[in-house]
């Protein structure tokens, strides 16, 4: 790696192997590659190809079996397939649970947490609790909670999976402007190809296991909101060109 201080993440070599009583097995292997300030990069490959253990790498859950692994930021915001509230605390106690566990809520981070609150819609819902809100709605919350902690890098696990199509348009495009304007680096881990091309900078293809880049795209689409950009000429391109490489992959 070139020790390019515009790099957030960088896998030199990497790999990965877990052990069960069956013995060894492989899941990353010799996994090379990096991600800017500031970039949207999105993650597609076969199911159980260990896309998920990627982010569990760079959120220090796992520990790599070899190579390199840098994070050049603090520690990493997740946000998974589920958005995990507590249906017993209210939106606003659910937003700053992040700061609490840290021990880092005061006024000025309290303050700052409402205040994403307000800015993106939800603080009408403040004394509201889970159960009374929509599908896309809780995913909203568990964002804003994930941003309170100020995480300057954002690791997304298929957060949109659970939803219906109509809610997953448009709760992407709503959340793919605030990661943007909110000037976030973002990797997003997706079986949807659309979603991948429609949201993402640059799509990283990996293989079937041990995981490897298989192929990489850098979307040049002018528009930038993700629903637009599925209408663009280009978009057919780069999907079917991923589709034809994770088709190959998988027979």
């Amino acid at each position: 790696m070139n020790g390019n201080n515009d790099l957030i993440v960088e896998f030199d070599g990497v790999s990965l192997n877990y052990h069960d009583a069956q013995g060894e097995t492989a899941a990353i292997s010799n996994l090379s590659f990096s991600v800017k300030k500031g970039e949207f990069v999105s993650i597609v490959g076969p199911s159980g190809c260990g896309k998920t253990s990627v982010l569990s790498l760079v959120a220090g859950i796992t520990k790599p079996s070899g190579g390199r692994l840098s994070l050049n930021c603090g520690r990493p915001g997740y946000m998974l397939q589920q958005d995990h509230l507590l249906d017993w605390r209210t939106v606003e106690g659910n937003v700053l649970l992040g700061l609490e566990v840290q021990r880092s809520i005061n006024n000025e981070t309290r303050a700052y947490a409402l205040g994403l609150l307000v800015r993106y819609g939800l603080g009408e819902f403040s004394a509201r609790y889970p159960g009374q809100l929509s599908g896309g709605m809780r995913q909203k919350v568990a964002l804003i909670r994930t941003l309170a902690t100020k995480p300057e890098l954002l690791l997304l696990d298929e957060p949109f999976s659970a939803l219906d199509f109509q809610t997953r348009l448009r709760l992407g495009d709503e959340i793919h402007s605030i990661l943007k304007e909110e000037g976030k680096t973002v990797i997003l881990v997706t079986h949807d190809i659309s979603e991948a091309v429609s949201m993402g900078d640059r799509v990283l293809v990996f293989s079937s296991r041990p995981t490897r880049i298989k192929a990489e795209h850098i979307i040049d689409i002018d528009e930038q909101k993700p629903i637009q950009r599925r209408n663009a000429e280009s978009f057919k391109y780069y999907f079917n060109a991923i589709w034809r490489e994770l088709d190959h992959d998988e027979t």
